[in-house]
């Protein structure tokens, strides 16, 4: 026992087990601290020697592997380790360009900050101190570049796009003033993007802001081209928008009167509107006072009902154990024990068909087995609309994989014949096998392997408060 403690046998021969259990921890710590980005080239040695070692016939050399791999991993964390430090800014710059999507939202920057990262990790790894920090340097340059162009793209592009419309639709000649606007806040937005703040709300809002005037630029320019193109006169317009904020007076609840402009309406307006938070406070405290009636008439309730409401669910718990009590008895005076052994999990019925067997190796049913399972109509008929689970198990004979195939395969040939011959619909049945997973008794003995090799019909009667 304690020579095969210490020895790890692969083809071809023995091998240290603790050189390959070192080894292998020791690429987990490497790959933990990132070597394959921090120090690429003693990572790929290593994973390299590991490959050598599981592929190599000869047993010294396979040991020889094993140590190159060691050393290798060694390195890279070592590698590593001087790479958080020395690199330490631009890998939070990597970081942060990741988090804006740079690899997606700014392909190009992305992998020239990634080519210049290598480099200085490269550089890192032959011992070239100076050469690793001047190209960290400008490696964390290329990632803020990349983090900043990934973030305009994420926010300025719909203003940007905004803005290209309403030029398009002449709002610098027609609509100068909002386009200015706009052309202000998307300015405003990029400042703050250039910051460097970890919190982009403000660029998100300024750009929200910009895309807003833009648009409105552009509808007053194409308004503007109605008039100029004789679709529509200044009055057709005035009249529109009279339109709208008179309907709107009447969601209110009052009228508009633009008889004098704008700005007679807008006070009618504003005196209804100003009434909203009032109505708003009056009818959250309503709410508040109907729902303390309601928990005063919930509490009255429950005190007068208590008492016969418990009554009535210790009565109902009691007849439901009787009726399952009896059930199960008139299953078990179905078989001879010989045949299936009855047993009970809570509500559940287990019939455990001993007397069920199949050639070996084989999911056949015989007429034997056929005979057997036809007495489980009448079981079934005891509990209607119940649910029925078939599972197959095997003993720990052969190999695992291929008993659960075995007592898959054999649960579902139960299963199958059940719908065939019993008139049970499909969906109630499912079939599950186990295969060695669940012993009932030891595998040691011959009679303990038999009792393991089972077929076990489970029956979940359908409860009363089951739809």
């Amino acid at each position: 026992m304690l020579a095969c403690a210490s020895i790890f046998f692969l083809p071809g021969g023995p091998v240290n087990a603790a050189t390959q259990a070192e080894a292998e921890a020791r690429q987990a710590e490497a790959e933990a601290a990132q070597a394959a980005l921090l120090s690429p080239g003693s990572y790929v040695r290593g994973t390299e020697a590991m490959s050598r070692a599981r592929a190599s016939t000869d047993s010294s050399a396979r040991q020889q592997a094993l140590a190159d791999a060691l050393n290798a991993f060694d390195a890279a964390l070592d590698t590593a380790a001087q790479a958080r430090d020395v690199l330490s800014d631009a890998l939070a710059g990597r970081a942060a360009a990741n988090e804006a999507e740079a690899f997606r939202l700014a392909t190009g920057d992305w992998a020239r900050a990634e080519k210049r990262l290598n480099d200085a990790v490269r550089a890192l790894e032959r011992g070239n101190l100076p050469a690793a920090r001047k190209r960290a340097q400008s490696a964390t340059e290329l990632y803020r570049e990349a983090q900043l162009n990934a973030l305009k793209g994420r926010y300025l592009t719909t203003a940007r796009d905004a803005i290209v419309e309403a030029e398009r639709m002449k709002a610098g000649r027609l609509a100068p003033r909002s386009l200015a606007r706009a052309r202000e806040l998307l300015a405003s937005a990029e400042t703050s993007l250039a910051s460097g703040t970890q919190d982009n709300t403000q660029a998100a809002e300024l750009a929200d802001q910009a895309t807003y005037h833009a648009r409105l630029a552009g509808y007053i320019a194409g308004q503007a081209q109605r008039i100029r193109a004789k679709e529509a006169t200044v009055e057709d317009l005035v009249l529109e928008n009279q339109a709208v904020l008179g309907r709107l007076a009447e969601t209110a609840g009052t009228s508009a009167d633009f008889s004098e402009g704008p700005a007679k309406a807008e006070t009618q307006l504003r005196k209804r509107l100003e009434r909203v938070p009032v109505l708003e406070a009056e009818l959250q405290q309503s709410r508040r006072q109907v729902a303390g009636l309601e928990e005063e008439i919930r509490e009255l309730d429950q005190r007068l009902g208590s008492a016969s409401a418990e009554r009535r669910d210790l009565m109902q718990r009691v007849e439901a154990d009787a009726r399952v009590r009896e059930q199960f008895a008139m299953v078990q005076s179905l078989f001879a024990p010989q045949e299936a052994a009855v047993l009970r999990d809570g509500d559940d019925l287990i019939l455990r068909m001993v007397g069920l067997r199949f050639p070996s190796g084989s999911a056949q049913l015989d007429d034997d087995a056929k005979t057997l399972l036809d007495r489980l109509d009448n079981a079934i008929d005891v509990f209607p609309r119940c649910a029925i689970q078939v599972e197959g198990h095997t003993d720990s004979s052969g190999r695992p994989k291929r008993n659960q195939v075995l007592s898959q395969e054999r649960a579902t040939a139960v299963a199958n014949y059940l719908v065939e011959t019993t008139g049970i619909q499909a969906f109630r049945v499912t079939a599950t096998g186990y295969g060695d997973s669940r012993p009932v008794t030891s595998n040691r003995t011959r009679e303990g392997r038999a009792q393991n090799r089972r077929i076990d019909v489970v029956i979940t009667p359908k409860l009363n408060n089951t739809p």
